[in-house]
């Protein structure tokens, strides 16, 4: 990055004031001039001409910002495909729930059809075995009406004092 707001022309050296800076420190990692190289800070450094540097980290840089570029463009696919993920798992769940609304309705009509049968063989099982009882009530009815004149008939012909009226 440039020290000052000057254009990199004109980049002059802090520590040399009328030295422009025109290479670049590799161990530092820094810009510099070339007196800080010869007698300076940098004497012992390894330096490299400023425009090659400049020329190998813009390129370096160049390189990265596509590779992220291109790894966002795949983490939008990818986002795009999850939200596509999401809707068709929505829209199946949606159908499912219907499917089986619809089943269930269509058991439940079953059951319900089934109910009314059952509950109708019921009704015709009991009105048969109510008529049967009542026809056995009428029977046994005649029989002890039948019966109980027997018994008062009897009766009377014990209370008959003649003999041979009685065995007659």
């Amino acid at each position: 990055r440039p020290l000052h707001a000057k254009a990199e022309q004109h980049l002059m050296c802090e520590e040399h004031e009328d030295e422009r800076i025109n290479i670049y420190c590799l161990r530092c990692e820094a810009p510099t001039c070339s007196l800080c190289k010869v007698f300076g800070a940098h004497k012992d450094c390894e330096v490299a001409p400023l425009p090659a540097v400049y020329q190998r980290q813009k390129s370096e840089l160049s390189d990265g910002i596509a590779m992220l570029v291109a790894g966002n463009d795949r983490i939008q696919a990818i986002i795009t495909q999850m939200e596509e993920i999401c809707h068709t798992i929505e829209e199946n769940g949606r159908r499912q729930k219907q499917h089986l609304g619809l089943r269930f309705d269509s058991l439940y009509s079953i059951l319900e059809e089934r109910k009314k049968e059952l509950l109708q063989s019921i009704a015709r099982e009991q009105e048969a075995k109510v008529q049967r009882v009542r026809g056995l009530i009428r029977q046994y009815g005649d029989h002890l009406e039948a019966s109980s004149k027997l018994v008062e008939s009897a009766i009377q012909a014990m209370e008959e004092p003649q003999m041979a009226v009685y065995l007659q």
